[in-house]
């Protein structure tokens, strides 16, 4: 398959097009079920690509459905203490969401029940890190809080550097975004806007020519066919990242590039977020979250893939969580297998039990980065 075939067999119909500028209630058409991203339904937004809408989704645990409701100010929206100041914020993807369980039952609530404070959740599924922190950006001018979370899922930082989602994950409901270009051998990294920034612009995808003469050269698209075998992709793709390839026909070594790429970007944005946050009088709390597969490789002892992120982080005066510790502690304490002691929290995203585990795992070093103390914790002291 050439790049330009493989292009056009991601376009979207104009019905999906449809379906994603319409900012509807509606459930995804069933049709559309398998091709559209509907853990959350997503809507079109120019400045970070996508925001969520109410709606009821399924995918829920025990096949349940689940309630997504939201604020006035785009957060999920708030059940435990909603009359009261918030001080706290969170960014992030679909794991700072809270795909797949409904309002009461994410990680934000959970702490914030015992907090006995709020905790807002401005996740959006399927954003990168580099679109969580332009969605920081946009709330925290309107809405500051001077708290805030920024939780980087393992995926993210490969999204930072998607032009159009569907390269990379073929044929779906996401669209074009705003994303970073990275250069390793000069240390650069640029920012980019939305290639589709109307409603009427992300018809274009529906265009053969115009996607080819848009993304023909895509450093994704050299990653993707890369990682099909193609090694005149691989030499496009390492010189557009400014990296090297010793053999360029090299799953192993194509992968390994895309993610230095990708996990230089998070470092960019990781940057920005300090700097934003800094500068405006507020504290920032790196999470760094993942999925199940990622979690089992550390349960297993497996090398992380995010090494050199880890020990730039570590380098940083950053606060930060990583929530492979909490799994390999409680994992000590399990004599199954892995897979089987990972299945109550993991439906996908996490199921209620894996968001009260979350919240559990990082709540210490919330309550001792709170200045005062939470309510209870003051209590306590007394």
């Amino acid at each position: 398959m050439t790049r330009r075939e493989y292009l056009e067999s991601i376009m979207p119909t104009r019905e999906m097009v449809d379906h994603f500028v319409t900012p509807a209630k509606a459930e995804v058409p069933a049709e559309l079920a398998r091709i559209m991203c509907n853990n959350a339904q997503s809507a079109f937004d120019p400045e970070i690509g996508w925001v969520v809408c109410d709606g009821f989704r399924g995918g829920g645990v025990d096949d349940s459905r689940g309630l997504y409701a939201y604020e006035k100010d785009g957060a999920r929206q708030v059940v435990n203490y909603a009359d009261r100041p918030c001080r706290i914020h969170t960014y992030g993807d679909s794991f700072t969401h809270c795909d797949q369980v409904s309002n009461g039952e994410t990680w934000q609530e959970y702490l914030a029940a015992h907090l006995l404070e709020p905790v807002r959740n401005y996740g959006i599924g399927g954003h990168s890190v580099y679109q969580a922190y332009r969605r920081m950006l946009i709330v925290e001018r309107e809405y500051p809080a001077e708290y805030v979370i920024l939780n980087v899922w393992d995926d993210d930082h490969f999204r930072n550097l998607d032009a159009w989602r569907s390269i990379r994950m073929g044929r779906q409901g996401r669209f074009t975004l705003p994303h970073l270009c990275v250069n390793l051998e000069s240390g650069t990294v640029e920012e980019r806007e939305n290639l589709c920034k109307t409603p009427e612009e992300l018809y274009r995808l529906c265009d053969a020519d115009w996607v080819w003469e848009t993304f023909g050269d895509d450093p994704i698209l050299h990653a993707v066919m890369a990682r099909k075998g193609s090694v005149e992709d691989a030499s496009a793709m390492a010189q557009s990242m400014g990296g090297e390839l010793e053999n360029a026909g090299s799953d192993a070594e194509v992968y390994s590039l895309h993610t230095e790429a990708a996990l230089f970007a998070t470092r960019f944005v990781i940057e920005k977020a300090e700097a934003f946050t800094k500068a405006n009088g507020k504290k920032l709390l790196v999470i760094l979250s993942f999925g199940s597969h990622n979690v089992a490789n550390a349960l297993k002892g497996e090398p992380f893939f995010d090494q050199t992120f880890l020990d730039w982080l570590a380098a940083k005066d950053v606060p930060m969580i990583d929530l492979r510790d909490a799994f390999r502690e409680e994992y000590a304490t399990y004599r199954g297998d892995v897979q089987t002691f990972l299945a109550p929290y993991y439906i996908g995203h996490h199921t209620p039990r894996g968001n009260f585990f979350f919240a559990w795992a990082i709540k210490d070093r919330i309550v001792e980065w709170l200045d005062p103390k939470p309510l209870p914790y003051q209590i306590a002291s007394d």
